[in-house]
């Protein structure tokens, strides 16, 4: 049975927007790691002919820019594994008020990205497994016709509160697994051994933070709305003089604050797990006895 011990959200709150006011330099890490993700456009079902035409006479140029957004996504990749790293060692020794540069944290989230790709992509495996069990009960019944999709539709509506109960417990084992192999040192394995203990025994505590984070999300995208309305009235007032004039000024202005801005929550989303992470691994460690390790 463990002692039971309280979290302080309001306070870990504040010491978050401290390190992200403190350490501006880590907003470079976090926008790499803001959140985002985009839709596949509907093109179609048929390329024109002119299309085809255009394609087949520019195929030298096509691959030169498949290869380079190739290298790009590559490149982006590699930057954001570095990222995790770079910010959580940077939030835990921010807070713990020692020095730290940009340098520096590099260095960490250089030596920590296989790890962080480990966990990555030991996690999607995860996710496939389970997809893939859950699917098979959902698939036979298709089989048996009509009634077969009613029984698969139940039976999909029924497994969909586990998954997503799933993905919750997941989601939270990785952000303690990914700061056990970066503030710990440990491997992957034990990494996510951590993590997954970590995310048993302080579930409510989790799921806290996570609304604490979502409560954060829906005030800073309120507040950045309404930051990109107020900025956009001076340029609105030149493009009606001049549309041109006005759209390339504004766009640029309006894509660095955007930038800016979620650099910055996402070192201050990154401090808040991180800081809870700290007091969650301080807890198992006076249960045990065991002294805190830091890499």
């Amino acid at each position: 049975m463990y002692a039971t011990f309280t979290i302080d959200y309001w306070d870990i709150v504040q010491r978050s927007l401290r390190v992200v006011f403190r350490h501006k330099f880590l907003w470079f890490f976090g926008v790499f790691l803001a959140g985002g993700g985009g839709s596949i456009g509907n093109w179609g079902e048929e390329i024109s002919t002119e299309g085809r035409h255009w394609i087949t006479t520019h195929v030298q140029l096509l691959t030169l820019l498949i290869v380079c957004a190739v290298i790009l996504w590559f490149a982006l990749v590699i930057i954001g594994l570095i990222s995790k790293g770079a910010l959580i060692s940077g939030i835990s020794e921010s807070d713990q008020g020692r020095q730290i540069t940009f340098g520096g944290q590099w260095s960490v989230g250089v030596k920590n990205a296989l790890k962080i790709l480990g966990i990555t992509l030991l996690s999607l495996v995860m996710v496939m497994v389970v997809l893939m069990a859950l699917a098979i009960p959902i698939i036979i019944p298709l089989a048996a016709g009509k009634v077969g999709i009613v029984i698969a539709v139940v039976i999909g509506a029924v497994l969909f509160f586990p998954f997503i109960a799933f993905l919750f417990a997941l989601a939270f084992t990785i952000t303690y697994a990914e700061r056990e192999v970066v503030l710990r040192g440990v491997d992957v394995f034990a990494g996510l051994h951590a993590g997954w203990e970590m995310t048993k025994r302080y579930t409510g505590k989790s799921l806290m933070m996570w609304l604490v984070s979502l409560l954060s999300s829906m005030m800073f995208a309120v507040g950045l709305g309404l930051a990109l309305l107020m900025l956009a009235i001076p340029f609105v007032l030149i493009g009606i003089a001049n549309l041109v004039l006005g759209l390339v000024l504004g766009i640029p202005i309006a894509l660095a604050v955007i930038f800016i801005s979620s650099g910055a929550f996402a070192t201050y989303e990154y401090s808040l797990w991180t800081l809870l992470y700290n007091e969650l691994r301080a807890d198992v460690d006076a249960s045990s006895g065991q002294p805190v390790v830091v890499a």
